[in-house]
């Protein structure tokens, strides 16, 4: 099956070492399918997420939220996901 559109988001890793702090982002992301949302190696049906959300919290980075029969489940973003909430929509209509 086909992805309709594709959002990447990132994973952020924080490591104490004995030089100091080291942050490690690893970039995935979140596929946007006719019948489901896959994140990583999570799979969603469409049916079972309510709602898709975002809210940016500084400049580089902000959340965003898949609201699910599961609960809210919320990914780290660096771009705006608006694209990927309209296709969402067009879908679940």
């Amino acid at each position: 099956m086909d992805i309709i559109f594709s959002q990447p988001f990132v994973i952020v890793e924080r490591k104490i070492e004995r030089t100091g702090q080291r942050t490690i982002e690893e970039e995935h992301t979140i596929e946007l399918y006719v019948d489901r949302i896959r994140a990583g190696q999570e799979d969603f049906a469409l049916g079972d997420v309510f709602d898709v959300s975002y809210r940016f919290t500084s400049a580089l980075y902000g959340f965003l939220y898949l609201h699910t029969n599961r609960g809210v489940v919320s990914y780290i973003i660096k771009k705006d996901p608006s694209i990927f909430i309209e296709e969402y929509k067009k879908l679940i209509q």
